[in-house]
């Protein structure tokens, strides 16, 4: 059962064990779940034009519905509610994506000159072409740039910090910081991956994909509490790739004494610590995230608010929404007392 009273010492540290492993294991059925997904669909659509396309397409919406499908059982949650939470039926970005656009161009542009200084530009195109054709990689451009965000984004924050967050309950009074920094290891996790692919990116690349990944994980879950809105996350993620994409995967072995190198690297892992410090300044000024801790199966509960406003009078919000969940448990007991 998921933990719905606050427990200490032993217990404690089982339950944050066990979100924690649920999160891990949860990460590995996403990875074999699209994988599956893919094989099957470009296995029966390979001979239609354009099926590499289709399949991934469709490859990605099974692994998003199978995983809402598995988690709102597992914890108790109507798929209604987790996707209301999620705000996927309410597209809303705000001015941050502009300003972490204009914060990335501005570090391209500096991180351009400071490689021309140097006498070697890594950036480049490589990713878009196939090598031997030079044609357009239209699947490779799409996931990358499109599929991949909206996948990675409903997993991560949509599901992941969710799940990791419900298992803990209220073990912790900050429990939600816990749930930010569980689902941020497992997206910079998840990119280590490509260390088994033979023919994938070079070692330094995935390593410096790894280490970004995890304070971009932090970064985008911290605005997905700051917003209540996944499509931000996803706007963010697709800003990031575009420029991510332009450093080409097979970086050979620069040396760390290469400045050409490693000023970049330093500096695009610096800014998004930069950036997740202050998503963590807005979300702490928030008061946080809570979800309402009762029986949010129940088709009464799904009025209530998935995050709490702004401001001072967080205490005093909670204690309302405390009052009102027991007010609609009690009714809907009620309703069914009656029905029976």
């Amino acid at each position: 059962k998921y933990p719905m009273e606050p427990v200490t010492g032993v217990e404690q540290r089982a339950v944050w064990s066990l979100a924690f492993l649920e999160g891990f294991f949860s990460t590995w059925e996403y990875i074999l779940g699209l994988t599956c997904f893919g094989i099957m669909t470009k296995e029966m659509l390979k001979t239609v034009p354009g099926g590499n396309i289709i399949a991934t397409v469709i490859a990605t919406f099974a692994i998003m519905m199978w995983m809402v499908w598995r988690f709102s059982n597992t914890s108790e949650i109507r798929v209604k509610q987790l996707v209301r939470r999620m705000g996927l039926f309410r597209p809303r970005v705000s001015s941050h994506v502009a300003i972490v656009f204009v914060v990335y161009l501005v570090s391209f542009c500096f991180t351009v000159w400071f490689q021309q200084r140097g006498g070697k530009v890594l950036f480049s195109t490589s990713n878009f072409y196939d090598e031997s054709t030079g044609e357009l990689l239209f699947e490779k451009v799409g996931d990358m740039l499109f599929l991949a965000p909206l996948r990675e984004e409903f997993f991560f924050r949509g599901v992941m910090f969710s799940m990791i967050y419900r298992r803990m309950g209220s073990i912790e009074k900050d429990t939600w910081r816990t749930a930010v920094l569980n689902s941020g290891l497992a997206f910079g996790c998840l990119h280590a991956m490509n260390f088994f692919s033979e023919d994938g990116p070079s070692k330094l690349y995935i390593a410096l994909q790894v280490f970004t990944g995890l304070v971009i994980g932090w970064f985008y879950t911290l605005r997905f509490i700051a917003t209540g809105n996944i499509w931000e996350c996803i706007a963010l993620h697709v800003v990031h790739n575009l420029f991510a994409s332009l450093v080409p995967k097979n970086l050979g072995n620069p040396s760390l004494y290469d400045l050409t190198f490693v000023v970049p690297a330093l500096s695009t892992i610096i800014i998004h610590a930069i950036l997740a410090r202050i998503a963590l300044k807005a979300v702490e000024k928030k008061g946080g995230f809570n979800y309402t801790v009762i029986d949010i199966s129940t088709e009464a509960a799904t009025r209530l608010p998935a995050f709490t406003k702004s401001g001072d009078n967080h205490k005093k919000e909670m204690k309302a929404v405390e009052q009102k969940s027991g007010k609609i448990v009690e009714g809907e007991l009620r309703r069914r007392k009656k029905n029976k």
